[in-house]
């Protein structure tokens, strides 16, 4: 699975440097760290207003770093809380921390957060 475009990440690096960029990815995962542990309590109380909420904002943050895969699974999460549909919401819960992890070590791996 492809969690990155990489076109967006050298066009970020090219605009921002690599110690801009570095400085954002590790803004972002502490963000996400923080939106994990929120949307996973919030589902457990089915409060899909806040669901919604933080999925949309998650989705806007790892879409502007090119965090495809991640981008594209809080859209669902976000989708399927608006729609009430909570049985598609457990579902895509039950994916995200797997994709969340996997950005964040392609993210290390590719240089753009330390260890």
């Amino acid at each position: 699975m492809t969690y990155f475009d990489n076109e967006v990440l050298n066009e970020l690096l090219e605009i921002l440097g690599k110690e801009d960029l570095c400085a954002i990815t590790t803004s972002f995962v502490d963000q996400l760290d923080n939106q994990l542990v929120e949307l996973t309590a919030h589902c457990a109380n089915a409060e899909l207003a806040e669901m919604s909420r933080i999925a949309h904002s998650l989705k806007g943050g790892a879409g502007n770093l090119g965090a495809i895969a991640l981008s594209d699974i809080a859209a669902a999460v976000e989708r399927h809380s608006r729609s009430g549909n909570t049985e598609l919401v457990t579902t895509a819960m039950t994916a995200l921390p797997e994709i969340a992890q996997q950005t964040i070590i392609e993210l290390r791996q590719l240089g753009y957060l330390s260890s």
